[in-house]
């Protein structure tokens, strides 16, 4: 979480920027979401010195707890700091999840106010740190820790997904902020994605979603989406990459226009999206998740659909590549390919169904008989199936898994 507020920066810019905040923060609460004191980073530093600052805080955070601790204190927690004061930056709060990082930046700013009041009358005086301690480390707080409930399997992860306000994308999103990741929802078509984004913000909270306008075909957008994704969750761990359309011709008949609009969405597009989200997972060095969605067409030609075939075809190799380049850095990326999903798909609201009507001489829900029908199941294929394969292949349950197509087709 980052608060750039002016009371904030007016202290993160003072001259006794040190010297508070080595005192601690002003409230007994306050230890257990904050920490006895944050790291200051001074502006500008590069990654040598970040780290080792932050190997300074460890160590520190290490003596700390060997010195106050009694012979029946829990085991010391994560000795990392949680909050991160930046001159001519501000605030910077780092815990499991996103509300989890906002709720103690809210609890160090009252700490701030306490911090500059006190000075206005007389002076601030923290805790000592054994009395810290105790209270950090309080045995009944300690219990309550333990019956929290366990977190969910994506908790802590970041998912990006593009073409997010179509049927697909929205339960790809739904799936996955339902197993705890937070999402960050991205369409070129800026009314559709505000409505979904602002239903699944009414469902999983404001710390979980976020909507973000981009077109996938332009490369500043796609570098621009990457560092929303930084800048409101962290970084990125899944990233689905879904946009999409579809133009239907015989072969004889498609025109370059067709062909260059299927090759600049479907084939161009994933690679732009998939290159800011591989370059954010190698400097993370964290590894990391990438699912394309293909289409049956990739592996199988469809009459009438050359372009939309091809450009289909073209991402799924680009998967199989950045499978490849990508696994010695725990890097996976796999596809998954549908088949006629038509319930809430923009791509069959319009052209592309109607043509296809005229190829299976089928309207309606005929049409969809048609398709049901062809499959070995004789069954419907829903977004939420695709979304079920996308939690599979994003997720922990799939993780020797690389470089792999699931075919949901019925």
């Amino acid at each position: 979480h980052v608060d750039t507020s002016p009371a904030v920066l007016e202290f993160v810019n003072s001259k006794r920027l040190d010297e508070l905040a080595a005192l601690g923060t002003s409230c007994p609460d306050h230890f257990l979401r904050t920490k006895i004191r944050p790291l200051v980073l001074p502006a500008g530093s590069g990654e040598e010195a970040i780290d080792r600052l932050l190997e300074t805080y460890r160590t520190d955070y290490s003596g700390y707890y060997e010195r106050c601790r009694h012979p029946d204190s829990p085991a010391m927690r994560d000795p990392n700091p949680v909050i991160w004061l930046v001159p001519d930056v501000g605030m910077l709060s780092f815990a499991r999840d996103k509300a989890t990082a906002r709720i103690a930046a809210e609890f160090y700013l009252n700490a701030i106010n306490v911090m500059r009041g006190a000075s206005g009358v007389d002076r601030y005086v923290g805790l000592s740190e054994q009395e810290a301690f105790n209270i950090e480390y309080w045995l009944l707080e300690e219990a309550k820790l333990q019956r929290m409930p366990k977190p969910k399997s994506l908790a802590g992860r970041i998912a990006v997904i593009t073409g997010a306000a179509g049927g697909i994308g929205q339960a790809t999103a739904h799936r996955l902020a339902s197993e705890g990741a937070c999402v960050v929802m991205t369409d070129r078509d800026a009314g559709p994605l505000a409505e979904a984004t602002a239903a699944f913000t009414a469902r999983f909270g404001p710390d979980m979603v976020r909507g973000h306008v981009g077109d996938v075909t332009d490369e500043s957008a796609m570098d621009t989406l990457l560092a929303v994704a930084a800048r409101e969750f962290g970084g990125v761990d899944i990233l689905v990459i879904n946009a999409g359309l579809a133009s239907a011709a015989p072969f004889e008949e498609t025109g370059i226009e067709d062909w260059d609009r299927n090759i600049d969405v479907l084939g161009k597009g994933a690679f732009l999206v998939a290159r800011a989200a591989y370059r954010v997972m190698l400097r993370q060095g964290l590894g990391g998740s990438i699912v394309t969605i293909g289409s049956k067409n990739a592996l199988a030609a469809s009459a009438g659909a050359s372009a939309y075939c091809a450009a289909k075809a073209a991402a799924l190799h680009l998967t199989r590549c950045m499978a490849l380049e990508g696994a010695p850095h725990g890097i996976r990326a796999n596809v998954v390919n549908p088949d006629a999903v038509l319930r809430g798909s923009r791509i069959w609201q319009g052209d592309w169904r109607t043509a296809r009507e005229k190829a299976y001489k089928a309207e309606g829900e005929a049409l969809e008989e048609v398709y049901r029908q062809r499959s070995m199941l004789k069954r419907s294929v829903l977004p939420e199936d695709i979304a079920e394969a996308v939690f599979f292949l994003a997720g922990d349950s799939s993780a020797k898994s690389t470089g792999n197509i699931i075919n949901v087709d019925a």
